[in-house]
């Protein structure tokens, strides 16, 4: 009985991201180390900060505080929007619609509800999307959107005392292009924080992509194999505890 009760109040590592975080497979390592005993990867194919935000806010709601969250954040340009033009495909993502950066809609063979059953016209749609893209696309709009979204996050977490971090994935931020930026206290806000790792030196991609023999400057946002991000991993570790996050 004692040992049921026990394994009912685990609480789970939860990961969130777009396919970067789906393809992690977290090592048992990894999961102990951060002080839980299991693991739950939430993380969608082509889909934006946004939903990675608001998914997590919704599974916490849905399932009580993990012990720790991992986000990588992926690109800055991609949205979700909401419709009711679609049938609802699932319980954390309702009738959200990822957007990619090109304005287009995603499909994922992987997962057949990507393929949302639309009600109205699918290419009238797909045109409207792009015509939206087209109309408010901006780098520091976008930046500006993702840098609002993590602040966010990081409040909601912190005031449940959920222990979390965040790290670029995809985007290699450009520092002197946050530096333009008209709010650049808000900039500030996101690099004293700790729990965002080292914002403008250090992306995902890139620094697997390195560890597996890649060359600086080739492009670098292929997807990994589950037994590459051991390396990323250990480096996470190695920041948490530098940083005194964890023991």
């Amino acid at each position: 009985m004692f040992i049921l009760i026990y394994m009912c109040m685990e609480k789970p590592l939860l990961i969130n991201g777009c396919s970067f975080g789906k393809c992690w497979t977290p090592s048992d390592k990894f999961i102990s180390d951060l002080g839980c005993n299991s693991h739950v990867n939430i993380s969608k194919v082509a889909t934006g900060f946004q939903r990675t935000c608001r998914s997590t806010v919704e599974w916490i709601a849905q399932n009580g505080n993990p012990s720790f969250v991992v986000i990588p954040i992926t690109y800055v340009s991609r949205v979700e929007m909401p419709t009711a033009h679609c049938e609802k495909w699932d319980d954390l993502d309702g009738n959200w619609i990822p957007v990619q950066e090109n304005g287009m809609l995603p499909t994922d063979a992987h997962d057949p509800r990507r393929n949302i059953k639309m009600q109205v016209d699918h290419a009238q749609l797909i045109s409207f999307y792009k015509q939206y893209h087209k109309l408010v696309h901006s780098s520091i709009g976008y930046v500006d959107k993702v840098l609002t979204e993590m602040i966010t996050l990081s409040g909601f977490l912190q005031s449940l005392n959920i222990p979390y971090l965040m790290f670029d994935m995809c985007n290699e931020f450009d520092e002197h292009l946050i530096y333009q930026h008209p709010h650049v206290n808000k900039v500030k806000l996101a690099i004293a924080n700790k729990r965002i790792m080292n914002l403008f030196s250090f992306c995902g991609n890139k620094y697997m992509h390195l560890l597996r023999g890649g060359k600086a400057g080739e492009p670098f946002n292929e997807h990994h194999k589950p037994q590459e991000y051991l390396g990323l991993e250990a480096h996470i570790l190695e920041y948490l505890r530098s940083n005194s996050l964890i023991q």
